[in-house]
């Protein structure tokens, strides 16, 4: 495949990937931020976080295509990326948090290098369950896309 067709999907991807990706940020925010302020309320925020998250990220891989144009396998890339890029702010986001001792993580671990090994490991896993997570709900979404021809 040429490397300009290439650029050139990705940064279609990208595009369609954005929104979802600042939606689910917005939304994971604001949601830790009840969180944090009401304790109580975090348990009964898990499930419907999640499920916002999983209707977000098949949107993205539906926004590749239908406004951009894309096939499945562009849907799931665009998924992949809206999902890594949420992943990631949303680690950043609670390791800040753990750092400066607004949730419990830094009281179940003892020590510094604990701590940052942990939150390290954190970050990684949301990229990981992000990508995972956004190509398969981009897959979902872009064939939902398809069936609406």
């Amino acid at each position: 495949m040429d490397t300009n067709v290439m650029k050139s999907s990705l940064r279609k991807c990208l595009d369609a990937a954005l929104l979802p990706a600042a939606t689910i940020i917005v939304i994971a925010s604001i949601l830790q931020a009840i969180a944090v302020f009401m304790p109580s309320a975090a348990d009964f925020l898990v499930l419907p976080v999640l499920i916002i998250d999983l209707i977000i990220l098949a949107w993205a891989g539906y926004r590749a295509a239908k406004m951009q144009g894309m096939d499945f396998s562009g849907g799931v890339v665009t998924g992949a990326i809206a999902g890594v890029i949420s992943g990631l702010v949303d680690g950043i986001i609670n390791a800040v948090l753990t750092v400066l001792g607004v949730t419990g993580a830094n009281t179940a671990t003892d020590g510094t290098l604990v701590l940052a090994v942990a939150i390290i490991l954190a970050i990684i896993a949301s990229l990981l369950i992000g990508a995972v997570g956004g190509a398969v709900c981009g897959a979902v979404g872009a064939r939902i896309a398809g069936m609406k021809k």
